[in-house]
C-alpha cells in the first residue's frame, strides 16, 4: 500500500474543482486532485441543456483561456443558450486533459484526521495524506426526495439526478414532481421517450424565464445589467461583489439563498412543456405506497380537496440540499466536528470550515456566500480566492515559480 503526502487534496472535479488546480497549479502549490472530470455533467441525459448562459458556465482558468464560449464557436456549437450539457461536460473533460493531466480518476472513499493534517483513503487501495483538503463534491451526494417519497423503494420512486436515460419509462405513466428546471426536463424528455408524464407542481402556477434579446438599448443595460445569473442588479451585485452576502446575518442570508432565483424553467422549455405535459398545480402530496405494480400518491389540491393519482413510477424534480451528514466518505468523528447552518458547513470568509485545514466549494458553500454559488459561475471567484488563501499557507512551491501553466499554447490548444 503506497501512502504520499501532499499540501492540498482536492476531492472532486467538476468546474469547482478544476478551476480551483488550475490556479492552485499557477500558484505553484503542491496539491492532488481526486474524482473523475466533469462526471456528474457527463452521467446527465442525453439532451439536457444548461439553464445558464455559455459565457457564465467554464473552467475558470487564471489567465481566463479555454472559455466554453470559444470551444463552442470553435466547433460551431451553441455558445449562448440553450447549450447543450453534453458539449459543457466534453469542454470540462477537453480543459483536465489540456491544464492537469495530472489529475487522478479515483473516487476518495474515506477522510479522517490524523493529527494536524488529514488521511484520504482511496477507492483503489492508497493512501495519502493532506495538510488541507477541499471539498467539491458539487451536487451528487445532496439529491432532496420530500418525506413522502424517501421510504420508497428505487423502482418506484427516484430523483432526476438518479437518471441518465428515460426510455426505460415509455407507455409508463410517470408522475414527476417539482415546478422547475429539473422536473420540466424530466417531464419533456419523459413525453419524447414515449412516457405518459404528469407533472405535479406545489405551487398556483409554473413560471418560464423570459429569453434574453440579441440587442438591449443603453439605457436597458444600465437598468438591468447582464451577470452570470441573469439580468438584473440585484445578480450584477451578487456576481461582482460575492462577499457582501456572506457578512449578512444567517437569519436574512439563509431564507435569501433559497428563494433568490427560486424554482422556474428556462424559456426555451415553455413550448416543450405547455400543452404537452399534463400540469396539476396547487397540488400537495400527503402519502405515497406501493400499490399493485405501481404507486399510489394522496394528493391534496386547493379546489378539488384529497384524491389518488396511481402511476407506475415518480421521479422527484425536488433539486438539492446541502447535508454534510450526506458525506459518507468523511469520518463520522470529523462530521460532528463541523459546525452547521442548518445541514451545511458554516464557512469563514476564507472558505473554511470550523474545522482548521478543511474547506468546502460549490453548492456546499452557498448557505454561507449566497446563491451565486449555487451555479458554476460562482467557480470564478472562489478559485480566485481560495487559491490566494492556500497558496498563503503553503510551506514551499513543489513547482517551478514560473507559472506551469504557460507552457506551449499551440499544443493546449489543439
Amino acid at each position: 500500500m503506497r501512502e504520499t503526502s501532499v499540501d492540498v487534496a482536492i476531492v472532486g472535479a467538476g468546474p469547482y474543482g478544476l478551476s480551483l488546480a488550475t490556479h492552485l497549479k499557477e500558484r505553484g502549490v503542491n496539491f492532488r486532485i481526486f474524482g473523475k472530470p466533469m462526471q456528474t455533467w457527463r452521467e446527465m441525459p442525453q439532451g439536457m441543456h444548461l439553464k445558464s448562459f455559455g459565457f457564465a458556465t467554464n473552467v475558470y482558468t487564471p489567465d481566463g483561456r479555454l472559455g466554453f464560449v470559444s470551444y463552442c464557436q470553435e466547433r460551431g456549437l451553441e455558445s449562448y443558450e440553450p447549450c447543450a450539457i453534453a458539449d459543457f461536460a466534453r469542454y470540462g473533460v477537453f480543459v483536465q486533459h489540456a491544464l492537469l493531466p495530472e489529475l487522478e480518476e479515483v473516487d476518495v472513499i474515506g477522510l479522517s484526521r490524523r493529527g494536524d493534517a488529514y488521511e484520504l483513503t482511496l477507492a483503489n487501495g492508497q493512501h495519502a495524506v493532506a495538510r488541507r483538503v477541499v471539498i467539491a463534491v458539487g451536487i451528487t451526494h445532496f439529491a432532496h426526495m420530500p418525506s413522502e417519497l424517501a421510504a420508497l423503494p428505487r423502482r418506484l420512486a427516484s430523483h432526476t439526478s438518479h437518471h441518465r436515460d428515460y426510455s426505460g419509462f415509455a407507455g409508463k405513466d410517470v408522475c414527476v414532481v417539482g415546478g422547475g428546471q429539473s422536473a420540466f426536463e424530466a417531464a419533456r424528455l419523459l413525453l419524447e421517450a414515449g412516457a405518459r408524464p404528469l407533472l405535479l407542481v406545489r405551487d398556483s402556477k409554473i413560471g418560464f424565464s423570459g429569453k434574453m434579446p440579441a440587442y438591449r438599448s443603453l439605457w436597458e443595460r444600465l437598468r438591468r445589467p447582464q451577470s452570470g445569473l441573469g439580468p438584473g442588479l440585484k445578480n450584477w451585485i451578487l456576481e461582482n461583489l460575492p462577499l457582501l452576502v456572506h457578512f449578512v446575518p444567517d437569519r436574512w442570508r439563509v431564507p435569501f439563498v433559497r428563494e433568490h432565483l427560486g424554482p422556474q424553467g428556462a424559456w426555451w422549455l415553455r413550448d416543450r412543456i405547455e400543452g404537452k405535459v399534463p400540469i396539476e398545480t396547487d397540488c400537495t402530496i400527503l402519502h405515497a405506497a406501493p400499490s399493485g405494480e405501481g404507486i399510489e400518491l394522496k394528493v391534496h389540491q386547493k379546489d378539488a380537496g384529497q384524491r389518488s393519482i396511481v402511476c407506475h413510477h415518480v421521479i422527484a424534480g425536488t433539486g438539492f440540499v446541502v447535508d454534510v451528514d450526506r458525506l459518507a466518505f468523511i469520518d463520522a468523528e470529523l462530521r460532528r466536528s463541523i459546525r452547521r447552518i442548518q445541514r451545511a458547513p458554516a464557512l469563514s470568509f476564507r472558505f473554511q470550515s470550523s474545522v482548521r485545514g478543511l474547506y468546502f466549494v460549490g453548492l456546499a458553500s452557498s448557505l454561507s456566500f449566497g446563491p451565486l454559488f449555487r451555479f458554476v459561475a460562482g467557480a470564478a471567484f472562489t478559485s480566485r480566492a481560495l487559491s490566494r488563501e492556500l497558496a498563503r499557507h503553503t510551506k514551499r512551491p513543489a513547482r517551478e515559480a514560473a507559472s506551469p501553466l504557460s507552457g506551449d499554447r499551440t499544443r493546449v490548444a489543439q
